[in-house]
């Protein structure tokens, strides 16, 4: 009997143990983990008063790689779903939703989440329960979980809270707590919505002064096109982010539209918040600038101001200016051992027709971006006009050079003139000239300076610009108070005949430069009618030698011509990708990072030319390299205006070309490595490797 009575004890002291422990984890279930996600259910308290609050949560665990996704989950994928049963015990409210984030998958973007996330609910113990009931929520759960394939898993899970004295689940509590402290909170926040030509945009009214990207998730699938790049723009007191509408918005906005503002700062601290649009609301964010640059905040000012004054130096050296620099040269030979108050003159001159062509520059491409267009530095030799005009300028002044004319007939005042020949006038527009012809090209220490400059007020924009205009005269400037160094040159002689013919040969291989760039623009209709104009200037210039009121006729005819040929120039096709078949594309880089490679991007254009030495001297012959190293190579051609790079550049805090982007496999959020301007084939065997490792 007593044996008996011990092993009724021992069972009792077993049960009670066993039920004090199921009482001890009812706030939380099981984890179940199906090999990619581990899911369970946990509650903030395990015991609470009735009539008080607490949170259920669904708590995921994602594998590696793996993801979930959000309410709206973009172009693909389902949303997390949790059913509560027929009857629950309590009513369970709605899903707090975490801030999600971009999923880019081939060419597609999806909303969702790795890792591990957090879904927290609002629930009310019922005020007519006692003290010792339970609280009992049972749950289907539901979800679709992607890697390279996608998996559709449920769970079934239960968890359970006790009615008594208010016991917090310390572990639980606090995650809980800062899940919601994470989550975008539902606000007041009302934004302008616009929808023209296919294009939507949102504009939110808050402080602009600290961020540096935002991207807008809409609630609601078929808003905007979930694919297609946000861009940025911040004005004086908000911001305005616009994307292609979506499939249920092409045509006209039906009614409000709710979602999440997702923001980071300069300090890399992301915030989201709801937000809900409406179309019959203008909300005024001030002037806006152009799409805001990744990368902008990590410049000053002042460094942007010495950035474009040591770039603006070393441009000087740049192939693009160097046939005009040249006749600058040639005039200083000249009068090398002339009246030193009469250089010093001409180099001040020379300052000045830099700096106005700079400044009128600016402006023409600050008005620009204020009507909207999608523009950067160089912008003018994105349009064929301009390169017809300069080749015929250019070709004009190597034929004056050459000695093939020489205006004598009132006509000295003629703009292609100005700049080969000698006095005030041709110090002024030589330096006009240099300024124009500059711009395509990119010296290091100028690119991060331009794309910060162009995303400053107008005023800071004018002064760096300044910055980069004064380092590019400051040399002729100092040599023409250097006497001593200028009167090393040999004196006038035979020999500046000799020089001013050569110095036109270089003249004639800009010309053809600008003839190469313009067959990227331009259709055969285009190179045949630049080759007419040329050749109606060659005879001009023949007539202009001879006398009788015919040559004079036939000179204004040729000028007439040329101009009228110039003038009818226009983009007629796209331009080839010459070094690789794949053309750059937001889509394309994601598919193939999420094919598991790298991607180099070469941002180029036919008229840069510190892009076309990189690609003659490294990227040409580096085809071993990108295989070697399972990277793709993509071409983003600027030759012709084309927004997509513009915004593309912007991202990156540039205005111009070169720039190289280096992505690592992945469909993940790491950013590109921007490689420097000037390429060597060591330096980008480096990155290569280091991408791929």
């Amino acid at each position: 009997m007593n044996v008996i009575l011990t092993y009724v004890r021992i069972l009792g002291l077993v049960l009670l143990g066993l039920c004090l422990s199921l009482t001890a984890t009812a706030s939380e279930t099981e984890p179940t983990d199906t090999g990619r996600v581990v899911a369970q259910l946990v509650t903030s308290h395990d015991q609470v008063e009735a009539g008080d609050d607490f949170y259920v949560a669904l708590v995921t665990t994602m594998d590696p790689e793996w993801h979930i996704y959000w309410k709206n989950p973009g172009d693909s994928g389902e949303p997390v779903d949790i059913y509560w049963g027929d009857s629950p015990s309590v009513d369970v409210g709605e899903i707090v939703w975490p801030l999600p984030a971009t999923i880019p998958t081939g060419p597609i973007i999806n909303y969702g989440f790795d890792g591990r996330v957090i879904f927290p609910m609002p629930v009310t113990a019922p005020e007519d329960l006692q003290d010792g009931d339970v609280i009992s929520m049972d749950a289907d759960i539901t979800y679709l979980v992607c890697k390279d394939i996608c998996i559709p898993e449920m769970a079934q899970l239960s968890v359970a809270v006790t009615i008594g004295e208010e016991i917090a689940d310390d572990r639980w509590a606090y995650n809980i707590e800062s899940a919601l402290a994470e989550a975008p909170p539902p606000t007041d926040m009302i934004a302008g919505v616009q929808l023209e030509n296919g294009e939507i945009s949102f504009e939110f009214e808050l402080d602009p002064t600290d961020i540096k990207e935002a991207y807008f998730f809409p609630e609601t699938p078929g808003m905007i096109n979930h694919s297609a790049p946000q861009t940025l723009a911040l004005g004086e007191t908000g911001l305005r982010l616009s994307v292609e509408a979506g499939f249920s918005l092409k045509d006209r906005l039906r009614g409000p539209i709710k979602g999440v503002l997702r923001s980071e700062n300069a300090a890399g601290d992301v915030t989201g918040q709801w937000v809900t649009t409406h179309p019959d609301l203008s909300v005024a964010i001030g002037n806006v600038a152009q799409p805001v640059a990744a990368n902008v905040s990590s410049l000053t000012v002042l460094t942007a101001l010495i950035g474009a004054f040591i770039g603006g130096l070393i441009l000087n050296l740049m192939p693009c200016v160097f046939p005009v620099i040249s006749m600058k040269a040639l005039n200083f030979a000249r009068h090398a051992h002339e009246d030193v108050a009469l250089i010093r003159k001409q180099g001040w001159l020379y300052v000045a027709g830099v700096i106005v062509t700079f400044v009128a520059l600016v402006v023409v491409l600050l008005a620009l971006k204020a009507a909207g267009s999608s523009v950067g530095w160089g912008f003018q030799l994105q349009n064929p006009v301009v390169i017809g005009a300069l080749a015929v300028l250019f070709f004009v002044i190597g034929l004056n050079l050459l000695g093939a004319y020489d205006l004598k007939l009132g006509v000295e005042n003629v703009g292609a003139d100005l700049a080969a020949k000698d006095g005030n006038s041709g110090a002024f527009f030589t330096g006009v000239l240099a300024a124009i012809v500059a711009t395509p090209c990119t010296a290091p220490f100028m690119a991060g300076a331009i794309g910060f400059a162009l995303v400053q007020p107008a005023l800071v924009t004018l002064i760096i610009f300044l910055a980069l205009g004064i380092g590019f005269a400051l040399p002729f400037l100092i040599l023409s108070y250097w006497p001593s160094l200028l009167r090393k040159l040999p004196k006038p002689g035979p020999w500046m005949e000799t020089f001013k013919q050569i110095m036109a040969f270089f003249m004639f291989g800009a010309v053809v430069w600008l003839l190469w760039v313009l067959s990227f623009q331009t259709d055969e209709g285009g190179m045949a009618k630049i080759l007419i104009a040329l050749l109606a200037i060659g005879f001009g210039v023949f007539a202009l030698g001879k006398s009788g009121n015919w040559a004079k006729l036939a000179t204004g005819v040729s000028i007439l011509l040329a101009a009228v040929l110039v003038g009818s120039l226009h983009v007629g096709k796209p331009s080839d990708v010459t070094l690789s078949n794949q053309a750059w594309s937001p889509e394309t880089v994601a598919k193939i990072r999420g094919e598991g490679k790298g991607v180099f991007v070469d941002f180029t254009a036919a008229w840069c030319v510190t892009c076309k030495v990189n690609e003659q001297l490294v990227l040409n012959g580096a085809g071993d390299l990108f295989e070697m190293h399972n990277t793709e190579f993509l071409v983003a051609d600027w030759t012709n205006k084309n927004d997509l790079i513009a915004n593309e550049l912007a991202k990156y805090g540039r205005s111009g070309v070169p720039l190289y982007l280096l992505f690592p496999p992945g469909h993940n959020s790491v950013k590109a490595e921007v490689l420097p301007q000037i390429l060597t084939r060591s330096m980008l065997e480096d990155a290569l490797e280091g991408n791929s490792n």
